[in-house]
């Protein structure tokens, strides 16, 4: 195992020159990457789990696709996996790197119909390299019935990205369960020694990716790793590692685009694993309780709504279903505040899930019941009614449009949390641990799931008028509304009522009005 470990890294270190010539002599392709010293490491490095991540521009995407060039190259024949979690990222950045290097047509042949790269080995079977995208369904299944070699998975952090119009988009990142997954079918190639690398832009530091490494960045946010686990071993790029083969001013231009102390150029251009904003939806300063606690008192006459998130599978390894009811006040001086009432969670069947909603139903009398307009749940929408009949009880439930992306559904609430619109009872609770939970935890997303369907359902009432200090209520009053004195008005001359003379026969019969009212009167002549 030594020696082929050793053959992998001389190897490697072919990798800064290669060349391809025709039968006839006339064509010569030169191939050289000048590998700086950290790169050269990551790829010549055997260990089953390796992992390259920093700034843009550090060469990592790069790194990997020379440490498959490199790993083909000493075990000819090798099935090796390359995946980013979604097709459109796989096929512009990953595989558009894979061709640059390993030019289909003339060092490979590329199949676009089962998306495999064939690269020829001089001296044995070509290499299979494989472009799967981790969100698409048959993809999965297929990754997952694979004997593999080797794997190179691209960005599994997922973060975000710019699009054209300066606003940022959330991309999803690999989940941990499906990396386990994919680490259960490496070595499974006969004869071939299981390998994994990851390149990317650092994530969180409460990332999965980031335990599995032991790594700890500490205040700086790039703290050299430690590498404390004998099969996982951890690579940091910088901006030095390679700007020598960057366009000059390159990282300077990305600072004035992104700001120089802004989370995305921290994150992508410093190569910080911090926290990124909107990775981080809640953060624990911004919740505020009421109660004893919180000082405000849960004012009567609420709205009471609640949100159901549920599960497919009972298994305790599954997701659980999740129920939030909240009640919104619309009145007082707590108007259009919404209160978090009752929340709980377990792994239930259908009919146990409508159990909990009934009684839930009864304790709570909530006023709508809200559920994502999908198959599943509709079904289970049908069943509540069904059931909610048959016990004498009459429940209204709201089908809404479900939205894919679990970070922009949180975060299209969490600007309620953080001007206080929304409170919770306590900041210890299950449904607090939840939100500050997400998005490493991903069971964590039960709870939080459910509150956005019930607290995105209220609307945004804006609370009672309240007069500002400086236009507090003067006593005293201007001097055209002054009240009238009582001899002012006993002075005042008595008009008599008008004479039935003065009325004349209107339309239809009806008694119309005097010809002009005394106001209007025309003045004789004398008085003029």
């Amino acid at each position: 195992m030594r020696e082929r470990a050793l053959a992998l890294v001389l190897g490697a270190l072919l990798l800064m020159g290669a060349q391809v010539e025709s039968a006839e002599g006339q064509t010569r392709l030169i191939m050289e990457f000048q590998a700086p010293p950290v790169v050269s490491a990551f790829i010549e490095d055997p260990t089953f789990v390796t992992g390259f991540f920093g700034p843009l521009g550090c060469a990592k995407t790069t790194a990997g696709v020379m440490k498959s060039w490199g790993y083909g190259q000493v075990y000819p024949g090798a099935r090796i996996l390359v995946s980013r979690v979604t097709w459109p990222a796989l096929r512009d950045t990953t595989q558009k790197a894979y061709f640059e290097w390993l030019r289909p047509g003339v060092l490979s042949h590329y199949e676009a119909t089962t998306k495999t790269l064939w690269v020829p080995h001089p001296k044995g079977a070509p290499v299979e390299i494989l472009f799967r995208a981790l969100d698409d369904a048959a993809d999965i299944s297929n990754v997952l019935s694979l004997d593999l070699a080797a794997a190179h998975l691209d960005e599994p952090q997922g973060g975000v990205s710019t699009k054209e119009d300066g606003s940022l988009e959330h991309q999803p990142g690999l989940k941990k369960d499906l990396f386990d997954a994919i680490l259960g079918r490496l070595g499974r190639q006969r004869g071939y020694p299981g390998m994994v690398w990851l390149t990317g832009n650092p994530p969180s530091p409460t990332h999965w990716i980031a335990t599995e490494f032991d790594y700890e960045p500490g205040e700086s946010g790039c703290d050299p790793p430690r590498n404390r686990k004998e099969d996982f071993r951890l690579y940091l790029g910088t901006q030095e590692t390679n700007r020598h083969n960057l366009p000059p001013g390159y990282y300077e231009r990305l600072s004035r685009l992104y700001g120089r102390d802004t989370p995305m150029a921290r994150r992508f251009i410093y190569g910080l694993w911090i926290d990124f904003a909107s990775e981080k939806p809640f953060k624990l300063a911004d919740i505020e309780v009421y109660g004893d606690e919180g000082g405000i008192v849960l004012p009567g006459g609420l709205i009471v709504e609640a949100g159901v998130d549920p599960a497919i599978s009972k298994k305790d390894t599954a997701a659980t279903t999740a129920i939030v009811v909240a009640g919104q006040c619309r009145r007082g001086s707590e108007k259009g505040r919404i209160f978090e009432l009752f929340h709980e969670e377990g792994h239930w069947s259908p009919y146990e899930t409508v159990d909990h909603m009934l009684k839930t139903q009864r304790q709570w009398k909530v006023r709508i019941w809200r559920i994502e307009d999908v198959a599943y749940q509709r079904a289970l929408g049908d069943t509540l009614e069904h059931e909610a009949r048959l016990a004498g009880l009459h429940v209204n439930v709201d089908l809404v449009q479900p939205d894919a992306d679990k970070i922009r559904r949180a975060n299209a609430w969490s600007p309620m949390v953080e001007d206080a619109t929304i409170l919770f009872r306590d900041r210890q609770s299950a449904l607090v641990k939840a939100m500050l939970a997400i998005p490493q935890n991903v069971r964590a997303w039960n709870l939080v799931d459910a509150a956005g369907i019930c607290f995105r359902g209220f609307p945004r009432i804006q609370p009672e008028m309240s007069r500002l200090p400086e236009f507090e209520h003067q006593p005293t009053r201007a001097a055209s509304y002054a009240t009238r004195s009582a001899s002012a008005v006993a002075e005042e001359p008595v008009v008599a009522p008008a004479s039935p003379s003065q009325f004349r026969p209107g339309p239809f019969g009806r008694t119309a009005g005097p010809r002009r009212a005394a106001g209007y009167a025309v003045r004789p002549r004398s008085s003029r």
